[in-house]
């Protein structure tokens, strides 16, 4: 073997390296956190209740209780949020709904914002579970209802499926991936010098927890949201996760460009839309709900 083809093969043999070394890593790539505080309740003139919620392996997550500015909540609103920075970035996506009759809960998961851990995705089933509890022991109205956005999603089927909770009507998943060794292979995919390699690398990344696992043995209506431009989680990786639902289902494609776009201010049609299917969901019809 020649210096060159030594030098060559040495190369490709640490690139190797690095790269596997890399995606053994790449479950904690999910997760991007961070405590910088952004948007808080009181600043967008919301009334509030601030928590902390142990976990069974004694983490502690912090939580916001938003209070319906109606006299009377229709429903509590559940939501989960994606995977960068915490709830402060994230609260606006459903911040408003308590402008229309709702309360509102969302919380950080372990490693994000104030609350306490390191994010890794058993941890954060873990955390799904003791926040259903937690909103059904201390939710104000009978009528639940959640809102995964991105990870959000994949955090909460698997802990519903695993934690029965009473009085959720629907569940709304908005940019949802099926599974996490596809994320890895769209990604690998994306790259020219993985693109060759994306099907064995994409296997050094788990895939347990995936909502594709989980989301037959969760009950209710599911509602899918997506933009077939969304720059994050492929469109087909949405529509992979709902091939899979069982009915009742609806899959509403967002008509703007982005990743969880539905419900950002570009246009408030899918907003309507939206507070019309909880109302339409609610286990006593209510003329005021609209």
């Amino acid at each position: 073997m020649t210096l060159v083809h030594k030098v060559k093969s040495t190369v490709a043999q640490v690139a190797a390296i690095i790269m596997c070394t890399w995606l053994s890593a790449c479950n904690h790539l999910f997760y991007y956190p961070d405590e910088m505080v952004r948007v808080t309740p009181e600043r967008l003139k919301i009334s509030y209740d601030d928590h902390y919620v142990e976990t069974k392996d004694h983490q502690r997550l912090h939580l916001w209780h938003m209070k319906s500015k109606a006299h009377k909540p229709y429903a509590t609103v559940l939501h989960f949020h994606g995977n960068a920075e915490n709830m402060t970035t994230h609260v606006l996506f459903v911040a408003w709904l308590t402008n229309l009759g709702f309360d509102v809960v969302t919380f950080d998961y372990r490693g994000y914002g104030s609350s306490t851990g390191f994010p890794e995705r058993e941890g954060l089933v873990e955390d799904g579970r003791s926040i259903l509890k937690w909103t059904r022991d201390h939710a104000r109205t009978q009528d639940l209802f959640i809102i995964g956005q991105s990870l959000g999603g994949a955090v909460v089927l698997p802990a519903l499926a695993e934690t029965q909770v009473p009085g959720v009507k629907a569940i709304v998943l908005d940019s949802t991936f099926a599974s996490y060794r596809k994320m890895a292979q769209y990604f690998l995919d994306g790259l020219w010098l993985t693109w060759p390699l994306q099907w064995p690398l994409s296997f050094l990344v788990t895939d347990n927890y995936s909502p594709v696992d989980s989301i037959a043995q969760v009950p209710g209506p599911k509602l899918f949201m997506h933009s077939p431009g969304d720059p994050v989680v492929p469109f087909k990786a949405g529509m992979a996760l709902y091939e899979q639902t069982p009915q009742p289902k609806e899959f509403w494609p967002v008509p703007w460009s982005g990743h969880t776009a539905a419900l950002m201010v570009e246009d408030d049609q899918i907003r309507r839309r939206l507070v019309a299917y909880l109302c339409q969901h609610l286990s006593k019809p209510d003329p005021n709900c609209h």
